[in-house]
């Protein structure tokens, strides 16, 4: 009977946690149609920024070519969560900040715990739980722990020893990935946790200075796709139906 009861409290822990996750996967798509309907205030600035800094070797007949949707994803994530639209407020702030008439209190909620909380990095797979799809990550930059449901990387029995770049909130004490932009590196955390993807390397100091006060997510991009970035040469980026970015990457740390 005990047995019975374990199962079925993690049966119902499980649900619970995939309705929460899902909603606040609608919080956010919320939040991206109501700019979707605005982008003429945001979307020719977001672009120029994010393409001058990031500067796509495809956009030089180089590679990695990617596909137009993915490179979508990345644009959209950054643009919603980092870019600095209006008094240094993020397009997903300013939603917080001056919601739409009628928004509903606990999705205003919602997406306020993501503003306080949302982060980027890269982050070591410790242990991934298939059955309850809770994973123990280690963010690279601050040897922070965190206990995430991501039944995606869960059931990927390929991403086990790497790291995986992607964003997470905590909403309701549950921490959850926020967006479609996920990059897997099969190195060993060791050899890239230092000077890998996403940080301001040595080069940088001369062929992109700027690079220094970027955040982690806008260098990880230019490092994997950018025409000057130290991986493209290594970074693999299928095209995916579900418009997911999956990259995966034999990286080796150079001048290591």
């Amino acid at each position: 009977m005990d047995e019975k009861r374990t199962a079925s409290n993690a049966t119902a822990g499980r649900r619970d946690m995939q309705k929460q996750a899902a909603c606040v996967a609608g919080d956010i798509n919320a939040v991206a149609r109501y700019w979707a309907i605005r982008k003429q205030e945001l979307l020719a600035d977001a672009a120029s920024a994010f393409i001058s800094f990031v500067e796509p070797a495809f956009l030089y007949d180089m590679p990695p070519f990617i596909e137009p949707d993915s490179f979508n994803v990345m644009f959209t994530e950054w643009m919603l969560f980092e870019y600095p639209f209006r008094n240094d407020r993020t397009p997903l702030e300013e939603y917080a900040a001056h919601p739409p008439a009628g928004a509903k209190a606990l999705h205003l909620d919602h997406v306020r715990q993501i503003c306080e909380t949302q982060i980027f990095s890269r982050f070591i797979i410790h242990d991934k739980d298939t059955c309850s799809g809770m994973a123990a990550l280690e963010d690279i930059q601050t040897a922070r722990r965190y206990d995430v449901y991501d039944p995606e990387l869960c059931k990927r029995a390929r991403w086990r020893s790497g790291t995986i770049g992607e964003r997470i909130a905590c909403v309701d004490g549950l921490w959850v990935p926020l967006a479609n932009t996920r990059l897997y590196d099969r190195a060993a955390p060791a050899d890239t946790a230092l000077d890998g993807p996403g940080f301001f390397h040595p080069e940088d100091r001369v062929r992109k200075p700027e690079a220094e006060h970027a955040s982690f997510y806008l260098r990880l991009v230019r490092d994997i796709i950018g025409i000057d970035g130290r991986y493209r040469h290594t970074a693999t980026i299928p095209p995916d139906e579900k418009q997911r970015t999956r990259t995966r990457r034999n990286a080796r740390s150079q001048g290591a």
